[in-house]
């Protein structure tokens, strides 16, 4: 199979966790009332805390498990062992059954995770593939919401539970037969030595493509040109938590707005079918402004970043200062301007600070877990006090980052982690500037 082939399976296991994830959610009331008898709004709750609580402790695990085994075997194991649990779950008896294999199956398919630095470590322009990724996610989450429905127009939904089985036997014999057996690893771990000589930072020696790092035998510069180790560990060190606090601003700015958005909005005069559209509005925009990503990074190379949040966040204030309809329309698009094009230099941020490399990339993705556990908290303290709020609040997160990252150095700090190659002229700014669901 040719490189482009299985990176399009990257893809396909990234689009599977993301169905799988999303399908039954915004159903759950009436899945477990349909399967369980249980109508208590405190048992979706419980539901959903659990299997976040269950996503946070596992990402690090596979980070872990991404240091010792190649992607083709965490991927095809965990495919399997998420198809057997797929058909347990069908069957569970109870709600309490339910939620223990559901918490389960999320710790297993968390590893479909690392397939996202996987596809973005094979690659040859960075640029592209994060923004191939985030269509995927916003079509993703369209089709998945498409899915649940359909599920739960079954005579039993449990039919349509265990039929995703299907797809994971389908995708995990697709991916044993032609995922790279070794060649993959080196795209998201770093060698042996590599661990052992950094203290497991996991960004020093080969690149994440599989070229020579500078200061490495035959690399594009002499060994003295490198930072010396414990410099450069400590400038990887530096780069990764600076990312991780930028995701965890943004991912909590981006939450925090969506529980009580419809009921804000329907305080303020809208239909509920319109208050419905309304929130759906930012993800349409995103969609529409990801194929301005590659020139809006051309013209503002790590500017972007800040600029998104800085749209993002006078898109949240519009829609606090003004909840008349046209005007709350108006500031949705500017919100989702901000994330579609955050979304994109965000992770070329991500992707600058962890080389797309398991271990790294599992802490910002823990990063990200851990945004879901704190937005809804937040959220409902905010609400209490009124629905706008959380708006606000919002707005402020996204205004701090933007205000952080404006004041930041131009160029980031020296880091062992090699530039990625320029694969045209095109893109030679965009790759020397900037290495990115979300803003």
């Amino acid at each position: 199979m040719t490189d482009p082939a299985f990176r399009r399976l990257y893809l396909l296991v990234i689009l599977l966790h993301l169905v799988g994830d999303v399908a039954l959610s915004p159903f759950y009331p009436q899945l477990f009332e349909r399967l369980f008898g249980v109508t208590d709004t405190a048992a979706t709750g419980t539901f959903i805390w659990v299997c976040r609580a269950a996503a946070l402790a596992a990402m690090p695990l596979w980070g872990l498990a991404a240091r010792r085994a190649p992607m083709r075997t965490l991927v095809v194991g965990a495919l399997a062992v998420a198809a057997v649990l797929e058909l347990v779950l069908a069957a569970a008896p109870t709600y309490t059954v339910f939620l223990v294999l559901s918490a389960t199956q999320v710790v297993v398919t968390m590893a479909f995770t690392l397939a996202y630095p996987a596809f973005v470590g094979t690659g040859r322009d960075r640029l592209c593939d994060v923004t191939l990724f985030a269509y995927v996610v916003n079509g993703g989450v369209v089709v998945a919401t498409v899915l649940g429905a359909a599920v739960m127009a079954l005579p039993n939904p449990r039919y349509g539970i265990a039929a995703c089985a299907l797809l994971y036997v389908a995708l995990a014999a697709l991916c044993h037969r032609h995922l790279p057996r070794t060649a993959d690893r080196t795209a998201i771990v770093p060698a042996a030595s590599e661990g052992a000589a950094s203290g497991g930072t996991g960004h020093e020696g080969a690149r994440a493509d599989g070229h020579p790092a500078p200061g490495a035998p035959g690399g594009g510069a002499p060994p003295d040109s490198a930072p010396s180790g414990g410099g450069a560990a400590r400038a990887a060190t530096t780069a990764l938590v600076a990312v991780c606090a930028a995701v965890l601003a943004a991912e909590t700015a981006r939450l925090v707005v969506r529980p009580f958005f419809t009921l804000y909005a329907e305080d303020g005069g809208t239909g509920t079918t319109a208050a419905a559209v309304l929130f759906l509005l930012p993800q349409a925009t995103v969609l529409v402004v990801l194929p301005l990503a590659r020139r809006a990074h051309a013209l503002l190379g790590r500017a972007l970043l800040p600029t998104a949040c800085l749209v993002a966040a006078l898109g949240l204030l519009a829609q606090f200062l003004a909840p008349d309809p046209v005007l709350l329309a108006l500031g949705r698009v500017a919100f989702g301007a901000g994330l579609g094009l955050g979304h994109v230099a965000l992770d070329l941020r991500v992707f600058e600070a962890t080389g797309a490399r398991g271990p790294a990339f599992s802490a910002v993705a823990t990063v990200r877990v851990g945004a879901t556990l704190i937005s809804p908290v937040l959220a409902t303290a905010l609400a209490g006090a009124g629905l706008g709020l959380p708006l606000a609040a919002g707005a402020a997160l996204f205004g701090v980052l933007a205000l952080t990252l404006a004041l930041l150095p131009a160029h980031p700090p020296p880091s062992a982690t090699a530039p990625e190659p320029e694969p045209a002229p095109q893109t030679t700014t965009a790759h020397r500037t900037e290495d990115t669901q979300h803003a």
